[in-house]
């Protein structure tokens, strides 16, 4: 990881200063009285399937447009329940940002799916944000040599590859830690992809869907109905900031809060989930 993230080591010690630090801990607070209040909503009491399999459609649509191809919220719903997308570029994003959020579901129903698993699972989101994209021997593996990343242009150049596969080992290492604070560990999985750009290409995707099931499977938000993919779309070009900050070492702490502001603001999306499930207002997709 860079200097001003945590190493190969005192790892835990470094995680544990920055949740100390002021403004984070109180946007951690924040983002985890929001979960909660969101977790005790009626409408949750019993249909928490309904209501995540919606926060499903829209943090794809809402990571598919961070990528540049816009759809409706009712597109992307008829998308994941089977209908063809555009044979265009866009299309093919929609179609990436649909599996991977797909495979963010799957594993958020899971106990811990990244502790001792991360290079397995990354391998995964690889091929299904890739595929169409990039040739399929580009897929599944972090980049080589010279190889350099298709995506996420606006950040600085990525490392070099030996250093990329020291700093996804040293999140193993942090993942391996259960008394970390779940937001923090979360936050660190998504910077680092957009740093690193491990992959071909659908790096902002898999950083996305690894931050959703981390702040998912720690116990952030338990129910998987907020949508942080939402606020990050509202706030693009904060969001690309932020990103650009963490990747220099400029502002690790300051991405950190960017993403429990996320949470925040996606459990204020979560809200309006459960209101549309109260009110019967969401098609039936399947």
């Amino acid at each position: 990881m860079s200097t001003n993230t945590p190493g190969s080591g005192g790892l835990s010690s470094a995680v544990l200063a920055l949740a100390r630090l002021d403004a984070v801990e109180e946007a951690m607070t924040r983002a985890r009285s929001a979960c909660t209040e969101l977790r005790w909503h009626n409408a949750l009491r019993k249909r928490i399937p309904e209501a995540a399999a919606e926060a499903t459609v829209r943090a794809a649509r809402s990571s598919a447009a961070l990528e540049g191809a816009r759809y409706p919220t009712n597109f992307v719903r008829e998308v994941i329940a089977g209908r063809a997308v555009p044979d265009d570029l866009s299309g093919t994003q929609l179609a990436a940002a649909v599996r991977i959020a797909a495979y963010a579901a799957e594993l958020s129903r899971q106990a811990h799916p990244l502790r001792g698993n991360l290079l397995h699972v990354l391998s995964t989101m690889s091929v299904a944000a890739g595929a169409g994209l990039v040739d399929d021997d580009r897929l599944g593996r972090p980049r080589l040599g010279e190889e350099q990343p298709g995506d996420l242009g606006g950040l600085p150049a990525p490392p070099p590859p030996g250093e990329v596969l020291e700093r996804l080992r040293a999140l193993e290492e942090v993942l391996a830690e259960e008394s970390l604070p779940g937001l923090v560990v979360a936050a660190l999985l998504h910077g680092e992809i957009l740093a690193l750009r491990p992959f071909a290409i659908g790096n902002g995707l898999i950083a996305r869907a690894l931050f959703r099931i981390h702040v998912v499977t720690s116990g952030v938000d338990p129910t998987g109905v907020a949508v942080p993919e939402a606020a990050f779309l509202d706030d693009a070009t904060g969001y690309g900031q932020a990103g650009n900050a963490y990747a220099t070492g400029r502002d690790v702490p300051g991405f950190i809060v960017s993403c429990a502001q996320a949470v925040e603001k996606g459990a204020g999306e979560g809200r309006t989930i459960c209101q549309a499930v109260q009110a019967g207002r969401l098609p039936r997709t399947g």
